[in-house]
């Protein structure tokens, strides 16, 4: 079954300003992921669901943002649809899968879908592009409808997309030539270096953040034992603010009075939790004995009275990074 995208005639299609994503049609959007940083990404995620979107496609095979949308928003639909972004051609399958999911989602007349992947550069606009040419938009409009809304898209997977079309409803040879000839052309005149196109977008893109988390004398030996029983699991470590800079895989180091003790990732946004004011997700990558440290001032002001957790300035951070250990 193929549902129309588009609604009444005369429908709004809603605008994004905050969200990494644009609607194609009033029912179907196309975009990159969330933000790494927690506030950015609640923020962005609370638009989508103002604009009306029930259902996400999330394309990665790298990362996933499930568990942010879940602890969140739990009643949107979600689909991780993985696919590496390595040039490749897609099989047909893939495609085939893709859109019954969303001719099913769209089944509901209140249905509004999402289909993301990183940059929002090749993968969802290629599986959008399918999604358009099965809900019975033309190729060149449906190619010329995507890139307005979403000028980066390169669209490197259309060939793979227009083949599992053609294929699905039974084109003979001439129809299959023209298609790929209306394709080529397309791109001739529409032509993105999408090296310079991802260059561009990575410019943009904030470094992660590093953190400092104070630990108490017996902290360690807890932690070493959690990691010990369960390596590749989360531990919550208590904090005292959530900082609005906090984002996905930020560094985190963690200082006793004896010095640096370990490292871990950033793996999800504070959670409040009691008798704590909130709990950090942490994955700890390192931990070892203590490395007695020379810290710039304002960390060493920081470990004696401060709060966990503190943001590292960039010349604090290097001057960490290649402090030698103290020597008494």
């Amino acid at each position: 079954m193929t549902v129309p995208a588009a609604g009444p005639p005369g429908s709004a299609v809603p605008e994004l300003h905050v969200a990494n994503a644009a609607f194609v049609t009033d029912r179907l959007a196309v975009g990159g992921d969330l933000s790494p940083n927690f506030a950015r990404a609640r923020e962005q995620l609370d638009e989508l669901v103002e604009a009306g979107i029930t259902h996400i496609v999330d394309l990665r095979e790298e990362w996933s943002d499930e568990v942010l949308v879940r602890t969140w928003e739990p009643q949107l639909r979600y689909l991780q649809h993985r696919v590496a972004d390595a040039g490749q051609r897609i099989g047909p399958e893939w495609f085939g899968d893709l859109v019954a999911w969303v001719d099913d989602a769209l089944s509901d007349p209140a249905a509004k879908v999402l289909v993301h992947c990183h940059m929002g550069v090749n993968r969802a606009p290629s599986a959008v592009l399918a999604l358009l040419l099965a809900q019975g938009t033309g190729l060149r409009p449906a190619l010329d409808a995507i890139r307005s809304v979403r000028p980066v898209a390169v669209i490197d997977y259309a060939g793979s997309a227009l083949d599992w079309y053609l294929g699905s409803i039974g084109a003979d040879a001439r129809k299959r030539r023209n298609a790929r000839r209306t394709l080529a052309r397309w791109r001739v005149r529409n032509h993105l270096d999408v090296q310079e196109v991802i260059r561009a977008i990575r410019d943009t893109e904030h470094p992660g953040n590093r953190w400092l988390v104070h630990l108490g004398p017996d902290d360690p030996r807890a932690l070493a034992a959690v990691v010990t029983e369960a390596p590749d699991t989360a531990v919550g470590l208590s904090m005292d603010v959530s900082p609005r800079e906090l984002s996905q895989l930020d560094e985190v180091l963690f200082l006793t009075a004896e010095g640096l003790v370990g490292r871990a990732l950033v793996v999800g946004p504070m959670q409040p939790a009691e008798p704590h004011a909130q709990l950090l997700p942490i994955l700890v990558t390192n931990l070892f004995d203590p490395v007695p440290l020379d810290l710039p001032s304002g960390v060493d002001e920081w470990l004696a009275t401060g709060v966990n957790p503190r943001l590292l300035d960039p010349t604090e951070y290097d001057q960490l990074a290649i402090a030698r250990p103290h020597t008494p």
